[in-house]
């Protein structure tokens, strides 16, 4: 249902040149109160609030941020319907420019890849690789998403459901990728989540499957590598009866074998009354000693929903 709204937004939108992807726009970024009761309130957990934002703009094709990259202020954003968001953010800035371009290839096979979720960059080369939903293929990328060089649909990867599937995407420093679904049901309330020894283009079919425990009634949409090593997830979840929430965990790579459950770790928890929404994409960075953590939601270009920006510095020294 979400890629066919997001569909039906590009038809609509595609006859005006004012809104068309390669053309730059106007991203504006009002800044908002996480804690609307107490807008002081800076502790989450392991987590320090150091800003909240909310983005808007005239171009219909930005929302939908499923995964994101942020580098010394340049944001490169990856929506759910294909489409790369590129803008510098700077905090005492109250709007920027927006460039907007499609990924390049998505229409060259039988079924054009549209939905993606979760990527990952090679921080030697740049090249980058792409996980899909529906197809439950992965993409790889020249550097920053120049051109695409090649695809596969893993094995293990095929009976993944059509809307829950490659959602998060980890490299390890021992060159291990690990790919979570959203959703794909495992024993004991887990879902099942892939390790590729290597590029997965080149390692598709000789998969190893374990199983990750998110917190009850969440499920995973995106992960990063954290300095430590560990691995750090956001865990999402929605119900119209208590809306949005999400928890961040994480993970201990050592954990991770074949056919193993992994457990996590919470380390903070945000959910109503908080201004938040549906929280999907996660960045990390080290400034000035600090690792910087970045969370954005994905509104399904639903304009009942919000593109919302987090920045946190993550508090807690590594503990087992």
């Amino acid at each position: 249902m979400r890629l066919l709204f997001g569909l039906a937004l590009i038809f609509l939108v595609s006859a005006s040149a004012a809104r068309a992807p390669g053309r730059d726009s106007t991203l504006l970024i009002e800044p908002i109160a996480l804690d609307r009761d107490k807008p002081d309130h800076r502790d989450f957990g392991q987590l320090e609030l150091l800003g909240a934002w909310r983005l808007k703009s005239d171009n219909g094709f930005f929302g939908g941020i499923s995964s994101m990259r942020i580098r010394d202020g340049q944001v490169m954003a990856l929506s759910d319907a294909a489409y790369v968001l590129e803008f510098a953010f700077d905090e005492r800035q109250r709007q920027t420019r927006l460039k907007v371009r499609q990924l390049p290839g998505i229409y060259t096979s039988r079924q054009p890849d549209l939905d993606s979720e979760s990527m990952i960059t090679d921080p030697a080369t740049g090249k980058m690789w792409v996980g899909f939903e529906y197809s439950n293929t992965i993409r790889r990328y020249s550097a920053d998403l120049g051109a695409k060089e090649a695809w596969v649909a893993p094995p293990a990867m095929k009976k993944w459901p059509e809307n829950q599937g490659p959602e998060a995407f980890v490299r390890l420093p021992d060159g291990r990728f690990l790919l979570f679904s959203e959703a794909s049901p495992g024993p004991d309330s887990t879902t099942e989540a892939l390790i590729f020894r290597g590029d997965p283009i080149k390692n598709g079919k000789n998969t190893e499957l374990f199983y990750y425990k998110p917190p009850p009634r969440f499920s995973p949409t995106d992960a990063v590598l954290l300095p430590d090593g560990r691995v750090l997830i956001v865990n999402r979840h929605f119900s119209i009866f208590d809306g949005v929430a999400a928890i961040l965990t994480v993970i201990d790579p050592g954990d991770i074998q074949a056919a193993r459950i992994v457990h996590s770790r919470t380390i903070a928890t945000l959910k109503p009354p908080l201004n938040i929404d549906n929280m999907e994409a996660l960045a990390i960075e080290q400034r000035d000693g600090k690792t910087i953590l970045w969370i954005a939601s994905d509104d399904n270009f639903n304009p009942l929903q919000q593109t919302i920006l987090l920045k946190f510095a993550l508090k807690e020294a590594r503990t087992r």
